[in-house]
């Protein structure tokens, strides 16, 4: 008779529920609930324990199994009685865990190995085993998988949490797990490292074990239907993001010593569905199956030796050498099959389940077969299926193996079942009989995760003023805004810092001593919601632009560009319900306004920054890319992500009424601090600093000439001491200054001189910040004076001598202190005497203590953005940025390693070190100069922001050496300026912090370097010319190869001897913008009013521009009259006008635009469009064109300039070191500067290190000068693509110290690779395998070979040169021939590839 489909139903169920009854309940303790991974005990371990993480995978299938039970009407009370096995495991893990509340309160802060929780229990008793030393027991992912498994069953209707107290520790256990993205673990295999030798790692498997759990706890009410607020468990969504960030930067690789394990298949699948990117699951998957899938299951990792007939049972670690003789004999684990089945089930692919169902029934081991091998313990009434743990090959099977992987037949180990296997196994079973549905066991639905579509964030952006007069200024702008007493009264904005305060209550239990979230800065998605407290809405500033530090948040540049960043992130991230709200307090410190005077007047930086809040109105910010909407507090409401964090303050320690006056007070005190003096607050603005116009060689404090990085002199801008409008430029300033605030300052201000006879003035003096103590300061003119300034003229030359730390002269120094009047002077006046004293010792003559005047200085510097004095000033104060371990760990985690310092110095960062720790480091490891270490921190905190922003300019880049970093920074300013090393020193401390930032993405954008076009640059202050990145033109579709390219001047050679330039403008009912297109390359101005740009085309096109918002103010036409008078004749000048210009375009402008041959300024009327080309000095050859508002924007003008070049490359008349490239290939520097750069960047191709891996396999080593790379242990301990062999090459090719060097040894082995292993040229491998590869000879041979060919091509001409009077050997001429050929491109008839070729045959043939 033909069962019903419910009779067949049922019977299923009963064979399921009596088999996982035998096997899986049958072991489960009935006090504690906990079931041992297995009852084995073998030579390999004893499983009788109670693992974490094999109890939760051992009661998936009693889960799945009380759901399907759950689906009929089931009157045997078989659901009940799996519902409460269930529960009763999981609150056995709790309890077990809760016995170690102190460890997780210690974790929390420290993330230390000794503070972590047990990874195994006494099956028993549930308490621990083994002590905290003798296991590997930090296992994020064991914890997570829990928190995970908590949040599905409680989701189904399982009741597992019963109190306010285990919420609370569930809630800590969440801030346990939130930091794996930054906390090396032993991950799911308890070892680590591969080697087993007792070293953590940061594991794929971990982060995304957490992520998957932090996505899955995040709001689930742990009461179920029946709780409240209090029970509700919460994530910061910074948190979340981070997690995944990590983890997809990770994948494929599992971890440094592993580049694949099959643990992941457990992250891209069941349980977790934590990769949201199909492309990266379909990659991840076939790399693991491609590398260790076998027929009997698959191998944990390459090179796996666990549980191997060779394996050395005696010692729990491998020796390095050792691991190559377990490659292909590793044992495979059925296990990961049911991974692959559960995958396919769970995502509807079908096939993919049914192919690995296919795979794992030969390998199901029967429990009759094992009752009639004297396994009397497992006694079963009928026969049930099993899965081993493993199969390995028997020993004397193995060098079979070897010959011919997969070929010969395994065997099962001792420990059968596996109960983790046959759980998941079960589960998959259920489903594919259709008695379960994966909804019912993924009630939240993860497994839809990489199919979710994305959305299209719009940005709610709220702009408030700090009080009427500046609300009334912005609105002048056309940017409305609201002050903080014109909210609703329903509606407060406080400092991030009260959120942080509020947070803290999370998870607070003062029964178990938990102290809740830990106090860490709210990132950018939490400050992006609005909280409800009271049924009040309280709204937070984002902590990046609060305004307290380090000097870099002086420089509004700089803060737009990070506040457009932020905008990207939150875009990019925004996964939540409602729109992102971003609340922005505008102040006067801020803007650079001042609140004693009715208008706004400000410099370009704050103009900019102005400019930037004023075009959020457009709708969109970061060239359109991130859509925004601006509105009011009050109209986001409705279309926010609101939370409840009243049920926080209702905790007794939680006093609400404290922090809000404590945040109201910090607004208040922050307001008095920054117009008074103090150590927090020291980043007020003043304007009048930037002279532009004046005759000096930049518009800022003028650099020291002499100053080199090594801290071999530190002198003071003695060019400039002498020239009046120096002292004049600071008496300005220091007067507006002081007009905005009540300071009383100690030290003299500039004003004090200013009407003092410039010959009159003291210089500051030089002096060499280095160890030494021999160091002084020299005796010469500009050195400071030990006189006091009431002392007859003839004391001038009188001249003080000091040396670091020798306090016979402390007195003198003292009073010429109080008598300087240059901020030079007194930084290196102070910097001699904290040398001498501690920064307490108290001057009594200054009343203030040497710190208080360091912070002085440092003030004064920000203010007057003379960053070269900051950066001393906090060099000597030893400030740190209190987000740089975040910048520090967003590269870690995206497995980029930091190293600090230089030579025995250099310090490498691998792991996500503490702030104290990173102090630490910079600050003994960047001694030579006081400045390093603050430019180190710049450094840090800038590829922290690219790196989140712009991976992909870190393609190739394993390692960042911040010193080598610092020295492309200077070849850069040095090829640009034509300046040498200890200008190019000092032009870059006298960067502004963005002006850094760019020069950073400069030289990052490597893969363009080497375009032999020329390049736009911006000329903008003391640093001197910065290479401008813009977005291309629109018929320029970005490559892999182009798509960081900078501004191409000359695109093709047709362009090599013109200049196309075409220009367009639209006023504001036109279409609103102004952009120009110079040879293919589109420049758009962001801001209204009018834009000028100036092309010197005798420089090699090098270029100014400069805006004015002569719509708002007169005094910026006065600056733009006063921009064109400066440009010099000949010069290219391009003019287009956006939005509106000619409201208070003055008499004085219309009169120079005319002088240059306009005929159409004065008929411009309000919102026409207007653009202009011209040559100053020439009036005739001009193009212009203007249209009214009603008749839309301008045409695309054109005008074709031909290139001035005064070099000609023809007949050289005298040849000079400067021009005897011309009589070599070169590339006129272009591959020079790329090699050099990506030599200091360490940059390679992505297929780099597995050749190299096959090339040292296939030798006895490597040599570069007395150095070797041996082939033993190194490919015998590391795979081809693990991370931890690209670190080991990385590091030995840090033995050039010339980075260009450098990267001609990377493309030797390159070439090495395709001439000997593509081609499998046997002679040439043959004779390979008996030599130690000599890099450096290798190139040597190569540069002297392209030497003596091109010196011999011009042998006639040389041999009349005074260059050559000792002959042309390239002995003589080593160091130019070295520059020379590292200037040749990379391939063609002439370039480094055809020598290096040549060079290989010879030696391997």
């Amino acid at each position: 008779m033909v069962k019903s489909y419910k009779e067949f139903r049922s019977d299923r169920l009963d064979y399921y529920y009596n088999a996982i009854n035998s096997i899986i309940l049958g072991k489960q303790h009935p006090a504690s609930g906990l079931i041992p991974a297995s009852t084995a005990i073998t030579i390999h371990g004893n499983y009788t324990d109670a693992w974490v993480r094999d109890n939760v995978y051992s009661i998936y299938a009693v889960f799945g199994l009380a759901l399907a039970y759950r689906r009929i009407d089931d009157n045997t009370g078989r659901a009940f009685e799996l519902q409460h096995s269930v529960i009763k495991l999981m609150r056995g893990l709790l309890f077990a865990m809760m016995r170690q509340s102190h460890k997780v309160e210690q974790f929390k802060q420290s993330q230390s190995l000794e503070h972590s929780l047990h990874a195994k229990y006494n099956t028993t008793t549930g308490d621990t085993v083994v002590g905290d030393f003798e296991w590997g027991h930090l296992q994020i992912d064991a914890t997570s998988l829990f928190v995970l498994a908590l949040a599905d069953m409680t989701s189904s209707g399982f009741n597992i949490i019963y109190s306010q107290d285990e919420v609370d520790f569930i809630q800590n256990l969440v801030f346990y797990i939130e930091r794996a993205y930054r906390t090396p673990d032993y991950g799911i295999w308890e070892r680590g490292n591969k080697i087993n030798h007792g070293q953590p790692e940061l594991n794929s498997s971990s982060i995304g074990m957490a992520l998957a759990a932090l996505r899955a706890i995040n709001g689930i009410n742990l009461f179920g239907a029946q709780g409240g607020p209090s029970s509700i468990i919460h994530v910061l969504p910074d948190e979340l993001t981070r997690n995944s960030t990590t983890l997809h930067s990770f994948l494929p690789r599992e971890s440094n010593s592993k580049e694949i394990d099959a643990s992941v298949l457990s992250i891209i699948g069941f349980p977790a569905f934590a990769v949201d990117v199909p492309e990266l699951v379909s990659r991840t998957r076939n790399e693991a199956i491609k590398k260790l899938e076998g027929d009997y299951g698959m191998k944990r990792f390459l090179r796996d030796g666990h549980q191997t007939a060779l394996e050395d049972t005696s010692r729990l670690y491998y020796n390095a050498h050792e691991l190559k003789i377990f490659e292909d004999i590793e044992s495979e684990w059925p296990l990961f099959f049911t991974y692959l089945v559960l995958e396919g089930l769970f995502t509807g692919d079908l096939e993919q389940a049914d192919h690995y169902q296919r795979k794992l029934l030969p390998l199901i081991v029967e429990s009759s077969d094992l009752s009639s091998k004297d396994t009397s313990e497992q006694d079963w009434e009928e026969s049930i299926p099993l899965l081993p743990e493993l199969y390995y090959v028997p020993a004397e099977h193995i060098d079979a193996e070897k010959r011919n992987p997969h070929s010969q037949k395994r065997l099962p180990n001792d420990n059968i079942p596996l109960v983790w296997a046959l759980s998941l196994y079960y589960l998959g079973r259920l489903i594919r009989e259709d008695l379960l549905s994966p909804s019912e066991v993924d009630p939240l639905g993860r497994r839809f995760n990489s199919s979710k579509m994305t959305r299209d964030t719009i940005i709610q952006i709220v702009v408030l003023s700090e009080d009427r007069q500046l609300q009334n200024e912005l609105s002048a702008y056309g940017l409305e805004t609201q002050t903080l007493d014109q909210l609703p009264s329903t509606v407060s904005v406080l400092a991030p810092e009260a959120l942080s305060d509020v947070y803290c209550g999370l998870g607070l239990n003062s029964k178990m001593s938990l102290t809740g979230r830990p106090k860490r800065p709210i990132g950018v998605l939490g400050t992006c919601r609005l909280y409800r407290i009271q049924g009040q809405i309280y709204a937070f500033t984002p902590h990046f632009i609060d305004n307290d530090e380090f000097y870099i948040n002086s420089d509004p540049d700089y803060l737009v560009s990070d506040f457009e960043s932020e905008l990207r992130f939150t875009k990019e991230n925004w996964f939540y319900h409602g729109r992102p709200t971003l609340v922005v307090l505008l102040s006067h410190d801020l803007l650079g306004t001042n609140p004693k005077k009715p208008t706004i007047s400000m410099d370009a930086p704050k103009k900019h920054l102005l400019n930037f809040f004023s075009n959020l109105r457009c709708g969109s910010a970061c060239n359109g890319t991130v859509p925004i909407k601006l509105c009011r507090l009050a109209e986001t409401i409705n279309t926010s992500n609101i939370q409840s964090l009243d049920y926080l303050i209702k905790k007794p320690e939680i006093n609400w009424e404290r922090i809000l006056h404590g945040a109201h007070a910090s607004r208040y005190s922050t307001t008095k601090r920054k117009l008074g003096y103090s150590e927090r607050k020291t980043q007020a603005n003043t304007p009048g600093h930037r002279t532009p116009y004046s005759t000096g060689s930049g518009g800022r404090t003028p650099k020291r000439i002499n100053t080199t990085f090594n801290g071999k002199s530190l002198a003071s801008p003695i060019n400039k001491l002498h020239d009046e409008t120096y002292f004049q430029e600071l008496a300005s300033a220091l007067s507006k200054l002081k007009s905005n605030d009540d300071i009383t300052f100690k030290l003299k201000a500039h004003e004090d001189s200013s009407n003092t006879n410039t010959n009159h003035r003291r210089a500051g003096s030089i002096m060499d910040p280095s160890v030494d103590e021999n160091t002084q300061f020299h005796n010469k003119p500009g050195s400071v004076s030990s006189a006091s300034p009431d002392e007859d003229q003839h004391s001038i030359n009188d001249m003080l001598s000091l040396t670091l730390g020798d306090t016979s002269h402390f007195d003198q120094a003292v009073d010429s202190l109080n008598a300087s009047v240059n901020l030079y002077d007194q930084i290196d006046i102070l910097q001699y005497l904290v040398s001498c004293k501690p920064s307490s010792y108290y001057i009594n003559s200054l009343d203030a203590s040497l710190r208080e005047l360091l912070e002085e200085v440092y003030l004064k510097s920000m203010r007057l953005q003379y960053w070269s004095i900051a950066r001393q000033a906090a060099g000597l104060l030893h400030k740190n940025v209190p987000c740089l371990t975040l910048n520090l760990t967003d590269l870690i985690i995206r497995q980029k390693q930091i190293s600090i310092g230089s030579g025995p110095q250099e310090y490498l960062i691998s792991m996500p070190v503490s702030p104290e720790t990173i102090n630490k480091m910079i600050n003994e490891h960047c001694s030579d100069d006081v400045r390093e270490g603050p430019v180190v921190q710049e450094i840090i905190i800038y590829l922290g922001k690219l790196i989140r922003t712009q991976p992909n300019l870190f393609e190739g880049i394993l390692r960042l050496r911040t010193h080598y970093i610092i020295i492309a920074l200077r070849e850069e300013i040095s090829r640009i300026n034509h300046t040498n090393e200890e200008e190019a020193v000092e032009h870059l401390m006298q960067l502004s912090p963005f002006e850094l930032q760019s020069l950073l993405n400069t030289i990052l954008s490597g893969p363009t370097m080497s375009n032999t076009n020329n390049q736009i640059f911006i000329r903008d202050g003391p640093g001197g010319l910065l290479m401008l990145p813009t977005q291309p033109s629109e018929d320029f579709v970005p490559t892999d190869n182009n798509q960081h390219r900078c501004i191409p001047l000359l695109t093709d050679q047709q362009a090599q001897e013109n200049i196309v330039i075409r220009v367009q403008s639209a006023g504001y009912h036109s279409g609103n913008l102004a952009k120009v297109n110079i040879n293919g390359t589109v420049l758009e101005a962001d801001s209204r009013g009018i834009h000028v740009w100036a092309l010197d085309r005798k420089e090699n096109i090098i270029m100014e521009r400069a805006s004015f918002d002569t719509h708002i103010s007169s005094e910026e036409s006065i600056e733009f009259a006063k921009f064109i008078h400066t440009l010099s004749p000949g010069m290219i000048i391009v003019i287009a006008c956006k939005d509106e210009f000619t409201e208070h375009l003055g008499e004085e402008a219309k009169r120079v635009i005319e002088d240059m041959g306009s005929q159409k300024i004065r008929h411009v009327r309000y919102r026409d469009s207007y653009v202009f080309i011209g040559e100053k000095g020439n009036t005739t050859d001009i193009l212009e064109e203007h249209r009214l508002s009603t008749d839309g924007p301008t045409g695309n003008i054109e005008k074709v300039i031909q290139y001035d070049n005064p070099i000609s490359s023809s007949i050289l008349q005298e040849i000079t070191p400067h021009n005897m490239h011309h009589c070599f290939p070169h590339s006129n520097g272009c591959w020079l500067r790329r090699r050099k750069n990506d030599g200091a960047l360490n940059r390679v191709s992505s297929q780099f290190f597995p050749q190299v891996w096959s090339i040292l396999s296939n030798s006895r080593g490597f040599m570069i000068r007395n150095h070797t790379l041996p082939r033993e242990p190194t490919v015998l301990e590391m795979t081809p693509e693990e991370f931890n062999f690209a670190l080991a090459v990385e590091s030995y090719l840090g033995m050039f110290s010339d980075p260009a060097e450098r990267q001609i040894a990377v493309e030797l082995l390159t070439v090495i690779h395709e001439l000997v292993i593509e081609t499998k040229d046997s002679k040439m491998k043959d004779k390979m395998n008996t030599k130690v590869l000599d890099l450096s000879g290798m190139i040597v041979q190569s540069i002297e070979t392209f030497w003596n060919k091109w010196s011999g091509l011009n042998k006639m001409r040389f041999e009349k040169n005074e260059l050559f009077k000792n002959g042309m050997r390239y002995q003589d001429h080593r160091d130019k021939a070295h520059k020379l050929f590292f200037d040749l491109p990379s391939k063609g008839t002439e370039s480094t590839y055809s020598y290096l070729k040549q060079t290989v045959y010879s030696v391997l043939t």
